[in-house]
């Protein structure tokens, strides 16, 4: 069907084969890359605007460079989507973001076309220009295109690129795709300056048409056309306020139709054999082909279920009582209202604080919507901050607020926190200065896959003097743990995971935060208890209904500290049972489990024989629904049962 549906597509074996096509067949092409993609995200969810954005660009790409000898990089490569069809995998199109299918950003392991694994944004630049670098200083011809989005070309790491690009002078093209948007809208002066560069006459072309006319003066010619040229670099300098990428050293072209494909075309064939760097600004529309998309390009970032086939399904899910543990079992179980999601608790809680207490601000790092900032924003504008692409300054940024006297919490996801580690040890720990960091995406996160997986945080945190780590079971429990981090002043990280936020464990009740305290919410004495973190406390719990079922005690702890960890209930529940799993959404190694055994050591350490960890393998895990990425880890609640079974017959202990 896909195949009738799109005949060139499903006929085309490589890139190669476009430079046989002419115009019409190319405007062709890009109708049907984006007809693919409509149908395919709409069915699976994906990255949406973007792709749409970049086909005729992706086209013209691949119909001047020689892919793979020439190198393309995509920065964030979230609108990879038309480059995966175009090199082999139009056939498997259908399965990505799909469990044990392709990858919705680039991904070395599918395609020799990929060049990087990516997922960050800022990254592109700095890893093209060793990739030109290197292959000059091997002696190689390859050209090595970077395509770097309006947003990301503000990021520190990319500027620092272009910088050091146009000191080495080696052998660059940079695509500066600029769309006028990030996630959300970008900001920032860089922004307002390329705003300027869009208002700009096409300086290039104008330089090029006057330097045609002067040549064709005889004798004098040349003399006018040096003469033109200096004038026309003043020019410039009014036209483009500093040219800022010339004065970096890089040849500046643009701005460009990004969606005028023989014109890009044109331009790529002029730049591609330049021996130094090159930048090539080219102006495309996020949600172009699509026009709800264009009207909206923040809402259709990402969308899913927008075709009227895949509406009914999305309503029929939506429908669909919840599977509890009793419609396991063969009872007829009610339907569960649906819950929320941890990001929108962690809004409501921050706003709910923020109304409160006036010192209280908000900090992103170019992603309002998907932190739940967009609604601090939209009541208390003043108190919210989008410090662009930018994680590392965004940390040195609230880490001077708070010894401004204010109470910064900078909403990030888990993986992007990490690019502000630096900020984060020298900026915050060690001035002191207060600043809550809240932790969206901690955990395995699924469609986005390896890029994006949240399971290192604990462990790069914990070894940090002065910083506190939680991470709450449920909504009251988050909501208290802001509050609590706030009052007090505290250096402090609480994480939670991208999923819908368990039914309150506790009636909605949560008992009084305190530093370095958990709680025991089930049994206390029997063959084995689990001691869990965050959102792993609700499988924790539907495990030892599982076991209870069959006659095993199964206790249930609630250490909500990570940092410090709770020694003195840990040494309880090792006293009182067989075995002691520890369990969390976290990498295994030096993680909640690994500071759970320090502690005991520390304090108990005949008790130590007792405690098994249970955490994420020592392997990066790549994208499918989280529930498939905890069953594989053995971190479901079937998974837990059966690590319990096997420990506890391990030790001759009834089972």
């Amino acid at each position: 069907m896909t195949s009738e549906l799109h005949p060139m597509l499903a006929r085309l074996k490589g890139p190669e084969e476009l430079k046989r096509l002419g115009p019409v067949e190319r405007a062709e092409l890009a109708r049907e890359i984006r007809d693919r993609i409509c149908r395919v995200v709409s069915a699976n969810g994906g990255h949406f605007g973007s792709n749409l954005g970049v086909v005729e660009l992706t086209i013209a790409l691949h119909t001047v460079f020689d892919f793979p000898r020439d190198k393309l990089v995509w920065d964030v490569s979230h609108q990879c989507y038309p480059h995966k069809l175009l090199t082999g995998r139009y056939g498997k199109f259908d399965t990505l973001r799909q469990y044990g299918g392709i990858s919705g950003f680039c991904h070395k392991a599918e395609s020799e076309h990929d060049t990087a694994f990516a997922g960050h944004a800022g990254t592109a630049t700095s890893i093209a220009l060793g990739i030109a670098k290197g292959s000059e200083l091997a002696g190689t011809r390859r050209r090595t295109v970077a395509v770097v989005g309006d947003a990301s070309i503000a990021s520190g790491m990319t500027l620092e690129a272009l910088n050091h690009a146009g000191w080495i002078k080696s052998r660059l093209l940079v695509v500066l795709n600029d769309n006028e948007m990030s996630i959300s809208h970008p900001v920032g002066g860089l922004h307002r300056y390329l705003n300027r560069i869009r208002m700009a006459p096409l300086y290039s072309e104008i330089k090029k048409d006057v330097e045609r006319i002067v040549d064709r003066i005889p004798v004098v010619g040349r003399r006018v056309h040096e003469g033109i040229h200096h004038l026309l670099e003043g020019v410039k300098a009014g036209l483009i306020p500093g040219h800022l990428f010339e004065d970096l050293g890089l040849k500046y072209y643009g701005p460009l139709d990004g969606h005028d494909q023989e014109s890009l075309i044109a331009a790529l064939e002029d730049v591609k054999e330049a021996d130094h760097p090159v930048l090539l600004h080219v102006l495309t529309k996020k949600g172009a082909g699509w026009a709800p998309a264009l009207e909206d390009p923040v809402r259709w970032h990402a969308a899913k279920g927008f075709l009227p086939e895949d509406k009914a399904k999305e309503a029929k899910k939506a429908d669909a009582p919840a599977k509890t543990a009793e419609a396991s079992a063969g009872k007829a179980a009610a339907p569960e209202p649906a819950r929320p999601r941890w990001t929108a608790a962690f809004a409501d809680a921050l706003i709910a604080i923020a109304r409160t207490d006036p010192r209280v601000v908000a900090i992103t790092a170019a992603m309002p919507d998907g932190t739940g900032l967009d609604k601090l924003a939209k009541v208390l504008p003043d108190r919210c901050f989008d410090v662009g692409i930018c994680e590392q300054h965004g940390t040195g940024f609230a880490s001077g607020l708070g010894l401004a006297g204010l109470r910064p919490v900078f909403a990030v996801y888990s993986t992007f926190l990490q690019r502000g580690y630096d900020q984060l040890v020298h900026d915050v720990a060690i001035q002191g200065n207060p600043v809550v960091f809240a932790m969206d995406r901690g955990g395995l996160v699924g469609d986005d896959g390896v890029t994006h997986q949240g399971l290192y945080d604990i462990a790069y945190q914990r070894c940090i003097p002065g910083l506190v780590l939680l991470a709450p079971k449920d909504g009251p429990e988050l909501a208290a743990m802001l509050s609590w981090a706030i009052a007090n002043d505290r250096i402090a990280a609480i994480r939670y995971p991208r999923a819908t936020i368990p039914r309150d464990l506790e009636g909605g009740r949560c008992a009084e935060i305190s530093l370095g305290k958990g709680e025991r919410l089930r049994g206390g004495a029997g063959e084995l208890a689990f001691f869990a973190y965050g959102a792993m406390v609700e499988i924790a719990f539907a495990a030892s209904d599982l076991l209870r079922r069959d006659g095993v005690q199964a206790s249930v702890y609630n250490a909500r500290f990570a940092k410090p960890i709770d020694s003195d209930l840990l040494a309880e529940a090792l006293e009182g049972h067989e075995v002691v799993l520890t369990v969390e959404d976290h990498a295994r190694m030096g993680g909640f489990g690994s500071a759970c055994a320090e502690a005991i050591l520390d304090r108990r350490p005949d008790l130590a024989p007792k405690l098994r960890i249970l955490g994420v393998s020592d392997a990066f895990v790549d994208h499918g629904e989280r529930s498939l990425q905890l069953r594989d880890q053995g971190l479901d609640a079937e998974g837990l049962v059966r690590s319990a079974r096997q420990l506890l017959a391990a030790r001759g202990a009834r089972v």
